[in-house]
């Protein structure tokens, strides 16, 4: 499971995503992004996140996503 800060310097979190998804990461990746607009999240689901929160991020919201992506059982 990678928790994907959205605005890094240099590569962004969304071009991240797109290198891990090239070099065949199959696991779960969740955003963390201050942006809470509908047009973020699915920008963040085009660019290869499995799922997405916003900042400030609420701590149950958070161990629940881990929980849900961590017991599946396909990840690879």
């Amino acid at each position: 499971l990678i928790l994907m800060d959205i605005q890094m310097p240099v590569l962004d979190g969304y071009q991240t995503t797109k290198e891990l998804r090239k070099k065949n990461y199959k696991g779960p990746i969740i955003a963390l992004t201050a942006h809470a607009m509908k047009e973020e999240r699915s920008r963040c689901l085009m660019a290869g996140c499995n799922d997405h929160l916003s900042k400030p991020v609420q701590k149950a919201l958070l161990f629940q996503k881990i929980l849900e992506f961590t017991s599946s059982p396909n990840l690879n």
